[in-house]
C-alpha cells in the first residue's frame, strides 16, 4: 500500500511515495535527471536523484517540490508504485494467463482464463458487501 496519506493529482493520477519520474526541465532533460518520491505532503514532495548523468548528484535529496508541478509538462511519469492490492490482482490474472493449456494457445482461450478471474472477483466482492 501506498504510505503517502492523501495522494495529490498530477495529470496522470496521485503523486505517490515511490513513483521515478523524470525532470524534464530544459537542463534537466539531456542529463537524464530521474527523481524517486520518498515522502508526500498535500502541497509538496520529498525526491531522492536516482539518475543523473552529472557527476555526483546521485543519491542526494531534492529540496521539496510543489505537487502542483507534477500536473505540468515539467516532469514525466517512468515508472509508478503498484500497491499490495493491485499485486494480488496481477498475481490472480496471472495465474489464470500460465494455466491456459495447449502448444499454441488462442487470445481467446487468454480472454477466456481472464474473464474467469473477473467473474470469481466480481462474485467475492458481492458476497464481502452482504
Amino acid at each position: 500500500m501506498s504510505t503517502s496519506p492523501t495522494p495529490a493529482l498530477s495529470t496522470v493520477g496521485p503523486v505517490r511515495v515511490g513513483q521515478l519520474w523524470q525532470d524534464m526541465a530544459p537542463d534537466m532533460v539531456d542529463r537524464k535527471r530521474m527523481l524517486r518520491v520518498v515522502t508526500v505532503t498535500e502541497t509538496h514532495a520529498k525526491c531522492v536523484v536516482e539518475r543523473d548523468e552529472r557527476s555526483g548528484m546521485t543519491g542526494r535529496e531534492t529540496r521539496p517540490l510543489a505537487v502542483k508541478r507534477f500536473a505540468t509538462s515539467a516532469f514525466k511519469l517512468i515508472e509508478d508504485v503498484v500497491d499490495d492490492a493491485d499485486q494480488a490482482l496481477y498475481a490472480r490474472f496471472l495465474a489464470a494467463m500460465t494455466g491456459v493449456q495447449g502448444t499454441t494457445p488462442t487470445p481467446a482461450e487468454y480472454a477466456t482464463a481472464a474473464l474467469r478471474v473477473h467473474r470469481e472477483l466480481t462474485a467475492e466482492a458481492a458476497k464481502a458487501r452482504n
